[in-house]
């Protein structure tokens, strides 16, 4: 068991130097002579429009991070500087920091928490690479203060006893690798291995760096399901429907079978297979973890022998982040538009009234405070007691989370 007293002395040491050797010289020394703000700013201005939503101070923080990344990476430029003439005028120690500094190289880490032996300590395992490290971080402590994480993403560095975490720390409420992975496959196709994605994210960090944007999207979940999207698609030579009718609602349409699974296809699962003719391949979809499992162990058990793991998982808010960030609109199933029936205007209407509704509602809803239903039906044309009915299970299923979310804090 590490000694924790002398270890935070350590730490606090280190980041005393750094802030002297590093903040308040090396960055602007080395920035300007590499003109670092101008290839920062070019990558920059590709995310404007997300930016745009940053707090001034954070930008400053994503920059201070993106060079000190550039200085201390793998083969990045303090190799090249410490012996410059201005960096020999540092103290002793500071030259020390700079050549310890030089030694280890500084690098992106997403990871979990699997320990907290002591205050503002924490035992952290990569989720890509499996390596297990001790960090330390008053700034983790202060954001799991606020609520649960699901997901890490830290510049660190090492000090010769532990990791320290450098720049803006970024936590993730409802992300998790599998939604990392897919974003990064969609920024960069190439990207096949989790090294793939760790080499891009060295290579550029601002893409990732962009989802700060969303890292306060929470886990979407209905009764004990999480709400996600589950995709994979498999080459089948041959499709015989017949077999399939005795336990699943088959559906034809314009050259495309749907095959759905009793229950397991109505919300909130949505689990459905369909198979193209044309392209002689079958696509399995789901909202939820156990409709997919549920799917294609039944399918299985009528001949197929399809893998029990899926292709993409993916949580929703990883595809709004997509769409804002990269501004992709994914469709991941191209079928289903095939079998939804069309609403009549009426329809429509009531359903753009009810949304209305729910937009009219919820800045009361998340105020705490109960929203006028009369006042409120009347505005969105909506009547009242339809209204009462829809809010009161809004209202219900938030105040479920909110609690649940209270006791994952406590523990």
């Amino acid at each position: 068991m590490p000694n924790f007293t002398q270890l935070r002395v350590v730490c606090k040491e280190s980041t005393s130097l750094s802030t002297i050797v590093v903040d308040d010289f090396l960055m602007y020394y080395v920035a300007q002579r590499e003109g670092l703000e101008r290839e920062m700013d070019q990558r920059l201005a590709r995310f404007r429009k997300v930016i745009k939503g940053f707090q001034q101070s954070w930008i400053n923080l994503i920059k201070a991070q993106y060079v000190c990344h550039r200085i201390f990476k793998k083969d990045g430029f303090i190799k090249k500087y410490s012996t410059h003439a201005a960096v020999k005028t540092l103290t002793t120690e500071e030259r020390n920091y700079i050549e310890q500094q030089s030694v280890v190289p500084w690098r992106y880490s997403y990871s979990v928490i699997t320990a907290n032996p002591e205050t503002d300590f924490y035992e952290m395992e990569d989720v890509f690479s499996g390596e297990t490290y001790l960090l330390y971080s008053p700034s983790v402590s202060q954001i799991l203060s606020e609520g649960a994480v699901s997901l890490w993403f830290n510049l660190i560095a090492f000090n010769g006893s532990c990791w320290q975490s450098f720049g803006p720390v970024i936590s993730f409420q409802g992300l998790e690798p599998d939604d990392i992975f897919f974003f990064a496959t969609e920024l960069n196709p190439q990207i096949e291995t989790e090294e793939d994605l760790m080499t891009d994210v060295e290579k550029n960090p601002i893409p990732y760096l962009m989802l700060i944007s969303g890292s306060r999207y929470p886990v979407t979940i209905h009764g004990e399901d999480e709400i996600l999207q589950l995709v994979a698609e498999y080459h089948l030579e041959s499709f015989d429907s017949s077999g399939l009718k005795k336990d699943f609602t088959v559906e034809y349409a314009q050259g495309v079978y749907r095959i759905r699974l009793g229950a397991w296809g109505d919300p909130p699962h949505f689990a459905a297979a369909y198979f193209a003719e044309d392209r002689k391949i079958l696509l399995l979809t789901s909202l939820t973890d156990r409709g997919f499992q549920s799917l294609v162990y039944q399918l299985n058990k009528n001949g197929l022998l399809l893998p029990t793991e899926p292709d993409i998982r993916v949580h929703l808010s990883m595809l709004i982040n997509i769409k804002h960030i990269l501004g992709k609109e994914l469709r991941l199933n191209p079928y289903e538009d095939l079998f939804v029936s069309k609403s009549t205007p009426v329809e429509h209407t009531a359903m753009d009234n009810l949304n209305r509704l729910l937009s009219l509602a919820l800045p009361f809803i998340n105020a705490g405070q109960e929203p006028d239903v009369p006042a409120l039906a009347k505005e969105a044309g909506v009547d009242e007691e339809t209204a009462r009915e829809v809010l009161s299970h809004t209202i219900g299923r938030i105040k479920t989370l909110q609690n649940k979310a209270d006791k994952k804090r406590k523990k």
